[in-house]
């Protein structure tokens, strides 16, 4: 009958082990020896797999302490998955660990005997062996030998054993055999620390074999060039279904980190298992030869528990009929115990060659990931070292544009220093030349009175050699003397003494007065200083910014000479009946229109042209930043509004561009001129600005404010950072300000439209 393979214990195996009487040994390897046996007092009946150390003499320490901590971590599991410890006495002579028996084959068995799984066999066996290692690795603990000899499979479903000398650390290479290197992890295989990563990749190799029939690597018999293809990760997978493809092959990653968790497979498994049957028997999944063979293990486990075998190899026939010969005498060194220490010999000579030769393996591997560990030292030096030169370069290239900058604002402030003063000199120029116009007109003015006063002077002196004349000849006319040879007339009656003297002088004094009246001189003047329509004109009037020249009339006569008696073809000025020669009117100089002086407001704004950048903004209570615009570089840090056109039409601010971001500036000029700047924001990450943000969001883009201010403008207004300026998407396109996880953002279309601006608070 198909069952365990239960052999009869031998002369060195003890009858009972604590309270279990052992019925034959199951399985002996390594430092292990396996039997199976039946409960005593506290075990019951039942039968159980008994655990012991495989010794001779007294056992070690050593060994002792790894069997308490097997037992130790095998205690601390308890699920439907796994074999459950019963009873264990890592202290006792011989330590010992009981387990309950699972009366089933293990996978290894069932496809060497029985052939391969169909797909979703292999689904059913690895959502319970995940199931197993969900348990384990809930409780601390890594298996590191999941291979198919460690998974049971009975009907109910695969139970993982063998889990707690496996995580021990000072576990050794010598276990390593052909059949369990094909199922270790590439990690395990360099000699690394194991994870639970290291089990998944073990339980992918697993389910590799059932679906296949072969480990997942290219099989020559030497144990050395599959120890090497591991570490390597060399697979071979050929001949896996299509099916599990999705289900194995992440598994088998050789980078840990991609390989999923044991939780991720099993959540993956039963939603595979989704609408079908709910069944956990293999009857459903199985085929009928495995489940043959697992029948028969459970009915042998059956028998075994029922005392139905009083031996675990049935005796023949004539074993029952003969005669049991006499014992052969007892030696000291029975040749089966000989013959078998012979073998334990030789299996730990070539376990000590195997372990040199592992060693050897080990050194170079060490070696070589040293050499590795080297090699990716130096690539990370010189990475460091390339990157530290860009840093440096950058620093420099950083250096030398803030050096560039330094030098351009320098320029510009030079440029501005120089723009200032020449705006000073060119008003203290205006001001002296204004100076020296009010000195010349004030020195005009003083010539022009002098001269009046010459004039006065010469009239005063023709009208008294005009009154001097006027009696010089009344004396003459009355005391003339009488002609010889005449007869003297009668004189006439007597006149009142001094009468024609009298009579002279009266004449004198009037002509003297109706010159005084008359003043032919400033007749001469008002007649062409621009005097109103009556006739009439202010004596010495003069219009500021005039040269009152005299004016020389077309005979060539010099009104400042006509006092001059005997001169000129007129002779006196004037007689006795008013005749003579008239002064001629000057014509008077055109008044000059004041040029005013520009300041440096003015100058300011003249010098601004389309393209340029300005160090000012709106300041969030409707007015500029600066009473006059700075100019900047464009990509300097303070360059807050864009120049896109200047304008000196009237009304040219109603033409600028209206919409977020943009407005204008006005001035008018001290020369007449209105200047209009049409500005744009310059936007940049970092910079802030006030927005009301609740309930309808809006804001004035123009303005900028302090990032750490600790007020706004108006009530209700929040402080946003810029966080980006993109170009607008394409209409219709799905696009958002990128931001962290659950951090709250705003944007606004700029320039029309064209860009997008990202703002978040503050």
């Amino acid at each position: 009958m198909a069952g365990a393979r239960i052999q009869t214990l031998g002369g060195d195996d003890p009858a009972v082990l604590g309270p279990y009487r052992l019925i034959g040994r199951l399985a002996s390897g390594g430092m292990g020896r396996i039997y199976l046996a039946r409960g005593g007092e506290r075990g019951g009946r039942g039968l159980v797999a008994v655990k012991t150390l495989l010794a001779e003499g007294t056992v070690s320490e050593i060994d002792r302490r790894r069997f308490a901590r097997e037992v130790s971590l095998a205690q601390r599991v308890d699920s439907a998955y796994t074999a459950r410890v019963r009873d264990a006495d890592p202290d006792a002579e011989r330590p010992w660990m009981a387990i309950d028996y699972i009366a089933a084959p293990p996978l290894s068995e069932l496809v060497r005997n029985c052939g391969v799984l169909p797909a979703s066999a292999v689904r059913w066996i690895a959502a319970g062996t995940a199931e197993a290692l969900v348990t384990l690795h809930g409780v601390g603990i890594v298996h590191r030998d999941v291979k198919p000899q460690n998974v049971l499979l009975p009907l109910e479903g695969p139970r993982v054993i063998d889990f707690g000398i496996s995580h021990a650390s000072d576990l050794t290479l010598t276990g390593l055999t052909l059949g369990t290197i094909a199922f270790t992890s590439p990690e395990q295989a360099r000699g690394e620390a194991s994870t639970a990563a290291s089990d998944v990749y073990s339980l992918g190799a697993t389910l590799f074999l059932l679906a296949t029939g072969r480990p997942p690597y290219a099989a020559d018999g030497d144990t050395l060039r599959l120890l090497a293809r591991v570490q390597r990760g060399e697979l071979d997978l050929d001949g896996l279904p299509k099916e599990l493809v999705a289900t194995v092959r992440p598994c088998l990653a050789v980078d840990p980190a991609r390989r999923p968790e044991p939780a991720e497979l099993l959540a993956r498994f039963r939603e595979d298992q989704a609408g079908l049957p709910a069944t956990h028997s293999g009857t459903r999944w199985l085929p009928p030869r495995w489940t043959a063979l697992i029948g028969a293990y459970a009915t042998q486990g059956l028998e075994l528990a029922n005392d139905r075998h009083a031996h675990p190899v049935a005796p023949t026939v004539d074993q029952r009929t003969k005669v049991v010969p006499p014992p052969p005498p007892t030696l000291v060194y029975p040749p089966e115990r000989e013959a078998r220490a012979a073998r334990d010999r030789a299996r730990r000579e070539r376990a000590r060659q195997d372990l040199a030769v592992l060693a050897e393996l080990a050194e170079r591997q060490r070696a070589e990931q040293a050499e590795r560990e080297q090699a990716e030292r130096d690539q990370a030096e010189r990475v460091e070292r390339e990157r530290a030169e860009r840093e440096r370069v950058e620093a420099a290239r950083q250096e030398a544009r803030r050096t560039e900058r330094e030098r351009a604002e320098r320029e510009r402030a030079e440029r501005e220093r120089a723009e200032r003063e020449r705006a000073e000199a060119a008003r203290l120029e205006a001001e002296r030349v204004e100076r020296e116009r009010a000195a010349q007109e004030r020195a005009r003015r003083e010539r022009a009175a002098q001269e009046r006063a010459s004039r006065e002077r010469a009239e005063r002196q023709r009208a008294e050699q005009a009154a001097r004349a006027a009696r010089a000849r009344a004396a003459s006319s009355t005391t003339a003397s009488p002609t010889p040879g005449t007869t003297r007339a009668t004189p006439p009656p007597a006149a009142p003494s001094g009468g024609s003297s009298n009579w002279g002088w009266l004449v004198a004094v009037a002509v003297v007065v109706a010159l005084v009246v008359w003043q032919p001189w400033e007749a001469g003047k008002g007649s062409g200083s621009g005097a109103s329509s009556a006739g009439t004109t202010s004596a010495g009037a003069v219009t500021s910014g005039s040269d009152l020249d005299t004016h020389t009339d077309g005979s060539g006569t010099d009104s400042d000479n006509y006092g001059d008696s005997g001169s000129g073809s007129g002779g006196s000025s004037t007689d006795d009946s008013g005749s003579g020669t008239e002064e001629s009117s000057p014509t008077p100089t055109p008044t000059p229109t004041p040029t005013p002086t520009p300041d440096a407001t003015d100058l300011a704004f003249a010098a601004v042209r389309a393209g340029d950048c300005l160090d000012v903004y709106n300041d969030g209570h409707g007015n500029m930043s600066a009473t006059s615009p700075v100019r900047v570089g464009c990509r300097a840090s303070n360059a807050y509004m864009h120049v896109n056109r200047v304008s000196t039409a009237a009304g040219a601010s109603s033409s600028c561009d209206s919409g977020p971001g943009f407005t204008w500036w006005r001035k008018s000029g001290a020369d007449g001129v209105v200047r209009t700047l049409c500005l744009d924001r310059v936007y940049q990450v970092g910079q802030c600005f006030p927005a009301q943000v609740k309930g309808a969001t809006n804001a004035d883009l123009t303005v900028v404010w302090n990032c750490n201010a600790s007020t706004v403008p108006r009530a209700g207004q929040s402080i946003l950072r810029i966080t980006g300026y993109y170009k607008a998407p394409a209409p219709g396109t799905n696009w958002t300000c990128p931001a962290g996880r659950g951090e709250r953002f705003w944007y606004w279309p700029v320039n029309n439209g064209r860009s997008i601006i990202c703002a978040s608070g503050a």
